[in-house]
């Protein structure tokens, strides 16, 4: 969440930021409403407290019976005040988890990613004296790919990899798993699953919305990632970073799950939305300055195009815009690969910085000249299923085969999917 005092000092600022991202303004109303109130009970506390320790002072040996009433008053009026306190806090921290991360000033401003901008293509689409077809036609052709037996096991929005697919999946998985871990990031396989509480502290919903936005397992309450970041972000919660050690990085593997809630209808078909997929993920933690982490954030954009060039993919680099920012986002870049099959580019990635909205909520804290603040946190995808079918849709031949990227051949085995 943001800081109270940078809203407080700042209205303005965070009024455009809500426009900027197509939400009420309304909501600072009830803020400062609830601030207010919060702020003159805990001048009331402090004023009591006062008399509490000049009244401690005043006594010499033995407490009068005038003392001793003036004491027991103080008590029950700061017995009194003290939950309403507990509540305007509790209160007040609910409306601030209604209010998302500032943009950064050069975050083009529109209400949806058509207003995106971009700022980048590489590479050459692949030309063909045939049609193109999509992933699933080539997979179910080559059978490395089953969604409907998928469907009749999980129900919609689920598939299978299979026989070579898999094994592409494994290879593209590790390469990129095994390449980040080379270049000092720490490895790591975490939880699939985290805590309700934990979930809520990474804002990107609030109590509400809980269920209606993760696959939730309530009996025990546990929400299942949606991305390694939902895990290792709090991995460090309620800790002190050593500045001296800073940036950690991380790069992990996980299982996602995704409800997909407001996807009706769309991407019904194939292994492009599903409920579960992998997905390899950089995190990184950085001392709390913008100029810092956004500079990081340029990093691991640079690390995304360097494993999509590696594969010889085609992409574009999109600036996301104000009203496709997730509300833990100072910034956001994605990354769109060309899907012959579908003739456009698609998402698949995406790299974030999302400054010290979470880890506020998450207490994570290092220690800068004497004095706490909270770290920086950022996320970017590495890979994920996507960029199998990418490829699948790319290296597809007139025969229905599929090419290997020459630099996962090594890793397979062979260097071709046929019939």
């Amino acid at each position: 969440m943001l800081n109270i005092n940078l809203i407080r000092e700042n209205q303005e600022l965070v009024e455009n930021s809500l426009k900027n991202r197509g939400l009420d303004t309304k909501v600072l109303d009830r803020l400062k409403k609830i601030d207010d109130q919060r702020r003159q009970l805990i001048k009331t506390v402090e004023d009591i407290r006062q008399k509490q320790n000049q009244l401690q002072k005043s006594i010499k040996k033995k407490p009068t019976e005038s003392q001793k009433k003036e004491g027991t008053d103080l008590k029950k009026a700061l017995r009194k005040v003290e939950p309403d306190l507990k509540a305007l806090e509790e209160q007040l921290n609910l409306v601030l988890a209604q209010i998302p991360n500032l943009p950064a000033s050069d975050v083009p401003v529109g209400q949806n990613d058509s207003k995106n901008k971009l700022i980048k293509t590489w590479g050459k689409k692949p030309k063909f004296n045939f049609k193109p077809k999509g992933h699933l036609e080539l997979g179910e052709a080559l059978d490395i790919i089953d969604v409907k037996r998928a469907s009749k096991v999980s129900g919609s929005r689920f598939g299978y990899f299979k026989g070579r697919g898999a094994q592409l999946e494994m290879a593209l998985m590790f390469f990129v798993f095994q390449k980040l871990a080379n270049k000092n990031f720490t490895a790591m396989i975490p939880p699939a699953m985290v805590k309700g509480s934990v979930e809520r502290k990474m804002g990107y919903t609030d109590n509400k919305d809980l269920d209606n936005t993760y696959y939730h397992f309530k009996k025990d309450d546990l929400i299942f990632i949606s991305s390694s970041e939902h895990s290792v972000i709090p991995y460090h919660l309620n800790e002190i970073l050593d500045s001296n050690k800073l940036p950690l990085r991380y790069v992990n593997y996980s299982p996602c799950f995704r409800m997909e809630a407001g996807t009706y209808g769309k991407d019904t078909r194939g292994m492009f939305r599903l409920h579960y997929f992998n997905k390899v993920e950089m995190n990184v933690f950085t001392l709390p300055d913008e100029k810092i982490s956004d500079q990081v954030c340029l990093d691991l954009l640079s690390l995304q195009e360097e494993i999509m060039q590696d594969l010889k993919l085609p992409y574009q680099v999109t600036h996301c815009c104000t009203g496709d920012l997730p509300w833990p986002n100072r910034r956001m870049y994605d990354l769109n690969a060309w899907f012959p099959g579908q003739d456009r580019y698609r998402e698949t990635h995406s790299c974030s910085n999302c400054t010290d909205y979470q880890t506020r909520r998450l207490n994570i804290k290092t220690r800068l000249e004497g004095k706490m603040a909270f770290v920086h946190a950022l996320n970017a995808t590495a890979v994920t299923d996507r960029v199998l079918i990418a490829i699948m849709e790319n290296y597809q031949q007139k025969n229905g085969s599929i090419k290997i990227p020459k630099i996962l051949q090594p890793l397979l085995g062979f260097g071709k999917i046929n019939q």
